[in-house]
């Protein structure tokens, strides 16, 4: 089951039982999908300080913000990829509001 911000119910407690019964990677890809979410809000909140930049320079800025995205969300995939215990995947869930 893939997780899709825009689907999520607005109760937060439902929202967390539907996130707590998917498979490892579909949390995993939820939460890389709230951390690039994050990145995105960011860049747009700050364009107006961006605006300056050349098109090679957003590029960069683009490209460095997703590195680390991808390394931020990297230890809790590595944790989901496997056999995670139930309070991990519960914390990560609750902690990112998945």
């Amino acid at each position: 089951m893939r997780f899709h911000p825009k689907r999520r119910l607005q109760d937060s407690g439902t929202a967390f039982a539907l996130a707590t019964i998917m498979s490892g990677l579909g949390l995993s890809r939820a939460l890389h999908d709230r951390f690039e979410l994050i990145r995105r809000s960011e860049i747009e909140r700050l364009s107006r300080k961006l605006r300056g930049l050349t098109a090679d320079e957003r590029e960069v800025v683009d490209a460095v913000t997703a590195d680390i995205v991808r390394a931020i969300a990297r230890m809790p995939e590595r944790l989901l990829a496997g056999d995670a215990p139930k309070p991990a995947v519960d914390a990560l869930v609750q902690l990112f509001g998945l």
